[in-house]
């Protein structure tokens, strides 16, 4: 009993001095080494992970300008209303051609007028046809009316209007005369819009086996490594050059966009920060700029830098009172304007359907622009139907072969 309790003291006492040893210089040292090398190492795997995972998204801003579209994306739904009756008709796309297409603007809306001449078979009927139109066409409320023209021709005619204005005309043909077929093949270029803040989303859309022309916002996050990516791809490059939009500061272009308020000296600098921050880029279009695309003044010393650049300008059409591309013609730059936006409406049935509206417009003037954003639903459907274009009489092409 004795030696046990000798043990137990010697054994708390010696606990006990461990206890009130304070600790040393050198383990003070050895605390803050270790603590040192932790820190490193958890910098080192940081590093390595942004590396390994460079292409991530960032905080996106708006894409394009939201104000005063709501008419324009009305007439886009009208158009998906009556492509909808007509399948529910069950008439196949190849039934359907464009026989005009025409941009009309007023000072607070702009939409394409489009004819579509439909030829109809037997089997399909005309006053179903007619009451699916209406059924659909409801559907959008009030503002939305269908009326059947009166026509002394063979073949009947419905109008569409929206907010009493003509978006669209209707021909059907019941009794189809014979046409001679002509081969021709229709030239489309594809810009995909606003890169720079999802990198990993970019490199997808780079995956896809075809001349798709990227443009990069000057500022954004991944914008460097992005822009490297298309020109290691052999891809075409352009600058997607921020311009002042109605309704600034509220609705902001992001960093380094060009102001009407400016003095020219502060646009010129801007305007070549911004150019020099992507080499090898081959042109510019438009981010937002509803408001500077107004100013002829301020366009002039745009186009004119461009031009000692040798850089082309594709109008990206933000507003329907754009100067933008016949101050570049009257500067003699390569231009050309934006046919077509691919995803206003995210859905694949939306965007499939502005596609085919590109390439109808493309079969109808010989060429065409659209404009998309990188969106999933957007990249969806041009992996599954750019391969199936130049089956179908079209040839995608670079943006700059299609500016004069």
């Amino acid at each position: 009993m004795t030696n046990k309790k000798k043990k137990k003291s010697t054994t708390k006492s010696s606990k006990k001095r461990r206890r009130k040893s304070p600790p040393t210089k050198s383990r003070f040292l050895g605390w803050i080494i270790g603590g040192v090398c932790l820190a490193l190492g958890c910098l080192v795997l940081a590093l390595w992970l942004g590396r390994e995972r460079s292409y991530e998204t960032t905080a996106i801003p708006p894409y394009e300008e939201q104000i005063g579209n709501r008419f324009g994306e009305l007439v886009n739904e009208v158009e998906l209303k009556i492509y909808q009756s007509l399948r529910q008709l069950g008439v196949d796309t190849s039934q359907i051609s464009f026989r005009k297409v025409i941009h009309r603007a007023q000072p607070t809306k702009q939409w394409d007028f489009t004819e579509l001449e439909v030829t109809l078979t037997p089997s399909e009927s005309l006053p179903e046809l007619e009451r699916l139109l209406s059924k659909n066409l409801k559907a959008l409320g009030g503002q939305v009316s269908l009326e059947r023209a009166k026509t002394s021709g063979p073949n009947p005619v419905f109008l569409v209007r929206v907010g009493g204005v003509m978006t669209h005309r209707l021909t059907l043909v019941t009794h189809p005369a014979m046409k001679e077929a002509t081969a021709t093949t229709a030239r489309v270029a594809i810009v995909i819009d606003d890169l720079g803040y999802d990198g990993r989303l970019a490199r997808r859309f780079l995956q896809i086996d075809a001349p798709l022309s990227f443009s990069v916002l000057p500022n954004g996050t991944f914008s460097k490594s992005i822009a490297r990516r298309v020109r290691q791809a052999g891809r075409e490059l352009l600058l997607h050059l921020p311009m002042e939009p109605k309704g600034y500061p509220e609705v902001n272009p992001g960093v380094g966009a060009l102001l009407t308020g400016m003095t020219d000296e502060e646009l010129v600098a801007e305007l070549n920060k911004n150019l020099d921050s992507l080499p090898d880029i081959k042109g510019v279009n438009n981010h937002m700029g509803s408001a500077f695309c107004e100013n002829k003044e301020k366009l002039r010393l745009v186009m004119g830098e461009l031009k000692n650049r040798g850089l082309f300008f594709v109008d990206s059409r933000t507003t329907s009172r754009t100067q933008a591309y016949r101050v570049a013609q009257e500067e003699e730059v390569p231009s050309a304007e934006r046919n077509v936006f691919l995803d206003n409406i995210q859905t694949p049935q939306a965007v499939r359907r502005q596609l085919k509206r590109l390439i109808q417009l493309a079969k109808l003037k010989g060429e065409a622009i659209g404009i998309a954003h990188p969106h999933k639903v957007t990249l969806k459907v041009l992996k599954e139907d750019i391969p199936k274009l130049s089956g179908n009489g079209v040839e995608l092409v670079p943006v700059s072969q299609l500016v004069h």
